[in-house]
């Protein structure tokens, strides 16, 4: 088998070595991100084969992005783990240390006293006894003095021993946290670069007029894709879902921030050109958690290509919510969640703003301004 082949079975045998040493929550857990991993790299491997697009290099840098923070995570829960069993192999080889140095000082004294005896000290314990009771008192004493002197040696050498095994395993796990810091530093440095490939694609997207309208008929396209989707997969309204007919204008806003781009027809000064915006982007100030602006049930969560990571909202009324760019979902698909429930966590994913939340309402498919629904501010 050649060198190369041997790399890949030689990294596989030492992940199962790292987790065979992990407590059985966190090998539920490194399963759990080796699972994240697979599915993250399968979407990754599927756009390849999708038809070139701004859209499609956008989502591609972004799973890039998104396994590389996956690992970060994978990276931090085993150096969690090693650094715990360093501690654990620390406090060991201390209490260890400490019973070896207890058995020398007790060979110590027993030497001692044996000495003081000197070389016919056994004799003389014979010699001078007034009983029998007295004779078999000084036979037991020299039997205690010897016996503890073999079996206080026979530990110090087992305890020797065990700290030289011990003081291996400590430097094999320092020499493994080492590792995986630098594992560690070069995913961060890998991180960097993926952020600010996304950065210098928007940046040329906004500079170019043919990327910029390039991108607007994708969006153009994919918004058409979003409301074929809301016509094909909306369903009758749960019987606790709230209505938004009656508490427009007094709707809680999804997210505390600023508003960065607002709803309607908007024209680019830079190319004279015009978009449509079905929704307005909010800027976080302060949480980032996503709330849901009326009850309802949970009818996508997934990523839509320009809105990143996507959740919807059915409600009653025909009314829908969308909530965009999210880093993470806090609910599944089916699950109903009321007025005010956190429902996900606010990114950049599908963003041309960095972080930001997109935010739409519709009804009967028809996208309304959030501005005249959420309450003043």
């Amino acid at each position: 088998m050649s060198a190369k082949k041997l790399l890949p079975l030689a990294a596989a045998l030492l992940l199962l070595a790292v987790a065979a040493d992990l407590g059985s929550s966190s090998q539920e857990k490194l399963r759990d991100i080796q699972r994240r991993i697979d599915e993250v790299q399968a979407r990754l491997a599927a756009s390849k084969t999708e038809k070139s697009s701004l859209l499609n290099d956008i989502y591609a840098l972004e799973l890039q992005t998104e396994t590389v923070v996956i690992e970060l995570n994978k990276a931090n829960l085993l150096m969690a783990d090693a650094q715990e069993q360093i501690t654990r192999k620390q406090r060991e080889e201390a209490e260890l240390r400490a019973r070896i140095r207890s058995s020398l000082d007790k060979v110590r004294r027993i030497l001692r006293v044996l000495y003081k005896m000197g070389d016919l000290g056994y004799v003389k314990l014979f010699l001078n006894i007034g009983s029998v009771d007295q004779l078999f008192r000084n036979y037991r004493l020299i039997v205690a003095l010897m016996d503890d002197k073999v079996m206080e040696i026979r530990e110090i050498r087992q305890g020797i021993v065990r700290l030289q095994k011990l003081q291996a395993e400590l430097r094999a796990q320092l020499e493994r946290l080492a590792a995986l810091k630098a594992e560690k530093a070069g995913k961060l440095a890998r991180l960097r670069g993926l952020k600010q490939d996304k950065l210098d694609m928007i940046a040329r997207i906004n500079q170019q007029r043919d990327l910029n309208a390039r991108l607007l008929d994708e969006l153009k396209t994919e918004s058409e894709n979003l409301t074929r989707f809301l016509d094909r997969k909306s369903v009758a309204a749960a019987a606790d879902a709230v209505d938004l007919g009656p508490l427009k204008g007094r709707l809680a806003w999804p997210l505390k921030g600023s508003v960065i781009s607002s709803f309607g027809r908007k024209k680019s000064a830079r190319f004279d050109t015009y978009t449509m915006n079905n929704g307005i982007e909010i800027k976080p100030e302060g949480s980032d958690e996503i709330r849901a602006v009326g009850g309802g049930e949970v009818i996508f969560c997934d990523y839509f290509k320009g809105y990143g990571n996507l959740v919807i909202l059915q409600h009653a009324g025909n009314f829908h919510t969308l909530y965009g760019h999210c880093d993470s979902f806090r609910r599944k698909p089916g699950e109903r969640v009321g007025t005010g429930e956190v429902i996900a966590m606010a990114g950049s994913s599908g963003s041309l703003y960095g972080k930001a939340l997109y935010f739409e309402i519709r009804q009967g498919l028809k996208p309304l301004d959030p501005l005249l629904w959420l309450a003043k501010r």
